[in-house]
């Protein structure tokens, strides 16, 4: 049995050895096949084992030890590098390179290699890499063949579609011929209806057209006109012969030369086109404008055969362009030339007068009291009211003169070869006596006045601008004196106006450099002698000029609001000496401060005046703000929100300057005053009759109302027993005491206590 068993275990061994031979030859068949390269490496680089194809291939002797054999002999470097790369991230994958970079055999052959790696590992764990490569040269050349083929294919497609454009080019030409034929025949139908068309539309332009058509022959001198300007000239016929001569007939003699000299202008090549505007006589005897074009026609020698053109009745247009002229030379509203139109006639008499040695005048006439008419009346009213006083200015000069209009009621007037002063006085008193009568508008009997200032060439001036300045001075002084009357240029004056900039150029300044101070000057009670109140009076310590009165820097601080910076300053200032005297122990009056209407005008004021008084802590009861009658006039419902608040607070409000204008009452009904200040125009003249009139009625209308009536400008005993007759209550003036600094001033209230 156990015999049986091993010579059975036998058969068995002999058995697989012999599959195993068979399956080894299988393998060594499969690893010697000669179209496959097999190279097994390590990682280092060094060959393991490659098989015999792989060795006839490369070139390899049998007799080498393959330890000393690089797989870099065998596959090229970048593919060994990406090997190990892929190697290194992916170590469970195959990678497949190709490689289609010849390679040179031992025989010189060039075959293209294909090479699979993949990677594995013995029992030790030591890395190697599987490289196979199958030889694909066959197939590259059987693509590189099939390239080939296609290339020669793609030539051939090429070739027989030029051929097939060519042909199908000549066919769609033969196409084309017959179309033009065909199309040709449809445009000489198109042309011979088109001309058809164009004859009756040539017709129709002509018979309607607006424009006069002409068609000028120059060699037969014959010409077509159309029918509309055949009417409008007079012609009978639509053929005019003898045409130059004809035509020349109708136009205004002043404009033939300018026809004449453009027409050979264009003839003679200079001109592209004739162009030229003129007047030519209607059938009915008037002259129209026209503008006529045209083109002409020359020759092979360059001589004009024939123009051809148009007539445009252009009379609307020229009317509109002489209306445009004068607007831009004249003022609209009054029909006088404008101030470029005044200076040129100004600067040509100057001329003159320079080279004749004569003299003249310019006039600068300022109206006095326009505006008021102006805005109580309506822009509408003053418009009519600048129309008749231009009038009446040119028809009381001389035709050679020349009056402009140079701003909303400002007139300016030339007097052109004077002989003397004397005939500037007569024009001057000719345009005072046209104020003197009321101008009549819309029911309306208006008082209107005008101050002049006069200037004198050579006198007062060489050149145009200075004479207009100075005659602007004198203006100005003019109105100063009292208006309604005029005012020879002096040298004073420039003087004046000089000083006057010279504080308009420092008043911003002294301000903020401390050039302001105050005096004060007491109102005294008639009745007990004390004095009632003290007026802050404010001064100006010029640097240069010493003390300036306020006469002359209140105006300008006015005109450029600067009166509401320094009112303030004022107003603050009087507080504090206030606050400072009552510490003192001096009680018993107040203070006053003039206010200005600009500083009125302002909705904050009030809060202003209450803002001063909580910080310097003076009761309102010891302020006394004054304001003149023309306050009550402008701004009216902010200046009285202004003074209802400070009433209701404490603070007295008194009328300056009483009696000079003409609005008070009306307001002295609405508004609760503390008092008024009869003006000293009233005091100085009291010994006359009317004005003792007026202060008798001033105090006793004072009184009715309850208010404390006070006389400024007191400077004599018998102004002031006057007053006390009058049942005056307070008096101000020279006659106690000028303006004086503070502690002069508190000495006046110890000497009265």
């Amino acid at each position: 049995m156990r015999i049986e068993k091993n010579m059975s275990f036998i058969e068995e061994s002999k058995k697989s050895i012999t599959y195993l031979k068979k399956k080894e030859e299988f393998l060594s068949r499969i690893f010697e096949n000669k179209q496959m390269l097999i190279v097994v490496w390590a990682l280092d680089g060094k060959v393991v084992w490659f098989n015999r194809y792989t060795q006839a291939v490369i070139g390899i002797a049998v007799e080498e030890q393959t330890e000393r054999i690089y797989v870099s002999s065998i596959i090229p470097k970048d593919i060994i590098s990406r090997i190990k790369e892929h190697l290194d991230d992916i170590e469970d994958r195959d990678i497949l390179y190709k490689c289609e970079n010849p390679m040179v055999l031992k025989d010189g052959r060039q075959i293209y290699i294909m090479w699979y790696n993949s990677n594995m590992c013995d029992d030790e764990g030591n890395k190697y890499v599987v490289s196979t490569g199958i030889d694909i040269t066959d197939l590259k050349n059987a693509e590189r063949r099939l390239e080939e083929a296609n290339s020669n294919l793609l030539a051939l497609n090429e070739e027989l579609m030029v051929q097939q454009e060519e042909l199908s080019e000549m066919n769609e030409e033969l196409m084309a011929q017959e179309e033009q034929l065909r199309q040709n025949l449809i445009e000489i139908q198109r042309q011979q209806d088109a001309l058809k068309r164009s004859e009756e539309r040539y017709r129709l332009v002509v018979e309607g057209a607006s424009d006069g058509l002409w068609d000028w022959d120059l060699i037969t001198d014959t010409a077509y006109i159309s029918e509309r300007w055949k009417d409008v000239i007079g012609f009978d016929k639509e053929v005019v012969n003898n045409y130059c001569e004809t035509w020349t007939e109708f136009i205004h003699p002043r404009d033939v030369k300018t026809v004449i000299n453009n027409l050979h202008s264009h003839l003679e090549k200079k001109t592209p086109f004739y162009l030229c505007e003129y007047r030519i006589k209607t059938k009915d005897g008037r002259y129209i404008w026209i503008l006529s074009r045209g083109k002409a026609l020359w020759d092979e020698e360059g001589r004009a055969i024939r123009i051809a053109g148009s007539h445009t009745d252009i009379t609307g247009r020229k009317q509109m362009e002489s209306k445009l002229k004068y607007m831009a030379f004249y003022d609209p509203l009054t029909n006088l030339p404008r101030r470029d139109v005044f200076m040129d006639r100004f600067k040509a008499a100057m001329a003159d007068a320079r080279r004749n040695g004569k003299k003249l005048a310019v006039l600068f006439v300022d109206l006095d009291n326009f505006k008021t008419i102006n805005d109580s009346l309506g822009h509408h009213t003053g418009d009519k009211l600048l129309k008749k006083i231009a009038r009446k200015l040119t028809a009381c000069l001389r035709e050679s003169d020349t009056v402009s209009r140079v701003g909303g009621d400002e007139f300016v007037i030339l007097l052109s070869d004077i002989i003397s002063i004397d005939d500037t006085d007569k024009v001057a008193n000719r345009i005072l006596e046209l104020f003197n009568q009321p101008i009549k508008i819309n029911n309306y009997e208006l008082y209107v006045t005008g101050s002049i200032g006069i200037a004198l060439y050579p006198d007062h001036g060489k050149s145009e601008r200075a004479i207009l300045k100075n005659a602007d001075i004198a203006m100005y002084k003019a109105k100063g004196k009292g208006k309604n009357g005029f005012q020879y240029f002096d040298s004073i004056m420039r003087s004046e106006v000089e000083f006057a900039n010279t504080i308009k150029r420092d008043l911003g300044l002294a301000l903020e450099k401390n050039q302001f101070f105050l005096c004060y000057q007491p109102l005294v009670d008639v009745r007990t002698g004390k004095v009632a109140s003290m007026e802050a009076l404010l001064r100006w310590q010029h640097p240069k000029k010493g003390i300036i009165s306020p006469f002359h820097f209140i105006p300008i601080a006015e005109e450029t609001r600067q009166i509401i910076s320094i009112g303030e300053w004022v107003l603050r200032t009087a507080c504090r000496q206030k606050k400072e005297w009552l510490n003192m122990g001096y009680s018993g009056f107040s203070v006053s401060v003039n206010v200005s209407v600009h500083q009125l005008q302002q909705p904050d004021f009030a809060k202003v005046v209450c803002e001063i008084l909580n910080e310097i802590e003076l009761d309102p009861r010891h302020l006394e703000l004054e304001i003149t009658e023309t306050v009550l006039i402008k701004a009216m419902d902010t200046v009285v929100r202004n003074l209802y608040h400070l009433k209701e607070i404490g603070v007295k409000i008194i009328i300056d300057d009483f009696g000079t204008e003409n609005s008070s009452f009306r307001y002295m009904q609405k508004f609760n005053f503390d008092g008024l200040k009869i003006d000293k125009s009233f005091v100085s003249e009291i010994k006359v009759d009317v004005n003792k009139a007026i202060v008798d009625a001033i105090i006793l209308l004072g009184h009715r109302m309850e208010l404390g009536v006070t006389a400024e400008g007191v400077e004599t005993k018998e102004q002031l027993d006057c007053l006390v007759k009058c049942g005056c209550d307070k008096v101000q003036g020279y006659y106690f005491s000028k303006p004086l600094p503070p502690d002069e001033a508190i000495r006046m209230v110890q000497k009265s206590v």
